[in-house]
């Protein structure tokens, strides 16, 4: 599985945790779309919107920390 569709799975695993304030539903379900279908990557997610390079990071260290076991 590729990593932007770890991550992706991951936010909204995140978000239905309760752990990324200030994003809503809509908005963040277009985004791991787009990273999920290869629309976007992880550099380019950053780089238009550098507010969710921490939000980002800690998913990636949870992936890295857990292992990637989500569905």
């Amino acid at each position: 599985m590729k990593i932007e569709q770890m991550i992706a799975d991951e936010l909204q695993g995140m978000f239905l945790e309760g752990n990324l304030n200030g994003i809503n539903e809509v908005e963040l379900n277009t985004l791991t779309r787009k990273l999920r279908v290869g629309a976007v990557t992880i550099h380019e997610l950053i780089r238009d919107q550098p507010l969710l390079e921490e939000k980002i990071s800690v998913a990636r260290q949870r992936i890295l920390t857990t292992g990637y076991h989500r569905w």
